[in-house]
């Protein structure tokens, strides 16, 4: 296959190729949403959001002034094919394609589009049995309303309320590499969690307090000394439901669009090597908002990590 940029869709801002070869980001759907709690439907959010970064639509440069077709080679693996509402299988499924279209010794960096949260796991899992990074020495950033540590939700152990209690379980992060950015909707049991574990918890109202600059550096006097890469898990609802109302679990009080923008540009310093962007609800969005919120947020993600 070729890898002229003429030839390809005009999806993720025209950066799009046609060989995997000669990609240095690879984009793979996961259309999941079985473990949803409220709302179901973010399985339709992958193909979604590809037709929300439509060249037709954004004109290649970041807010920054980054140029994303002269920086990334972008190639959409299209979605995983889940055959199954078992999550086990499911996960086997993300980790077998994973396994398939993923050369460690190119190391191209990751973006995963949702499905619910519970798709976090099934990828950060599946990156630890490939090898693509050191356990002990790899972070996650994660950016929800909720923090997503219940051991159990209503009897399902694989709910998206229990994303980052999964991982802790059956990988070997540390969770004082853990930060959870934005929550506002968290409960005795999960705090309790948090702190025992060293979770690193900011809040929506500390946010608000310390200002994006200031939790940005927060962030990174906290990862920079102990971790070599790190995984940025991004839940539209970290945005308020005014500025995106096709989520799974809407939770009023978020930030706005341009809160989260201007945080993302102030992680420039952080070795992210793969991102999710999950929780969009196609069924209830209006007018495209949230679609077209996803779409700006990767595309200020990829100008960040460039």
């Amino acid at each position: 296959m070729g890898s002229s940029k003429e030839l390809n869709s005009s999806f993720f801002f025209g950066a799009t190729i046609e060989d995997i070869d000669e990609a240095n980001l690879i984009a793979l759907g996961i259309p999941w949403d079985v473990s949803s709690s409220y709302r179901k439907g973010c399985a339709k959010a992958p193909t979604e959001i590809r037709q929300a970064t439509s060249s037709e639509l954004y004109n290649p440069y970041t807010e920054a002034g980054v140029n994303i077709e002269d920086k990334w080679q972008i190639f959409d693996s299209k979605d995983v094919k889940i055959s199954t509402n078992d999550a086990m299988t499911a996960r086997k499924e993300v980790l077998t394609t994973l396994t398939r279209i993923y050369d460690v010794k190119k190391n191209p960096r990751l973006l995963f589009l949702g499905g619910d949260h519970l798709i976090t796991y099934f990828s950060f899992y599946s990156l630890s049995q490939i090898g693509l990074f050191q356990d002990n020495r790899v972070g996650i950033i994660y950016l929800d309303a909720h923090p997503d540590l219940y051991y159990q939700y209503k009897g399902n152990i694989y709910s998206h309320a229990c994303v980052l209690r999964r991982i802790i379980d059956q990988t070997k992060i540390n969770p004082k590499n853990i930060i959870q950015v934005g929550v506002r909707a968290s409960t005795e049991e999960q705090r309790k969690f948090a702190t025992n574990a060293g979770i690193t918890t900011i809040t929506m109202n500390e946010f608000q307090r310390k200002g994006t600059a200031a939790t940005a550096y927060l962030i990174e006097k906290r990862l920079l000394r102990s971790v070599d890469q790190i995984y940025l898990s991004m839940d539209l609802d970290i945005l308020d439901p005014a500025f995106a109302p096709g989520l799974g679990n809407p939770e009023p009080g978020g930030l706005t669009t341009r809160d989260v923008i201007n945080f993302i540009r102030e992680l420039s310093h952080l070795p992210i090597f793969a991102f999710d962007i999950v929780e969009l609800c196609p069924d209830y969005d209006i007018s495209n908002i949230t679609a077209f919120a996803a779409a700006k947020i990767i595309k200020e993600i990829l100008g960040m990590m460039s």
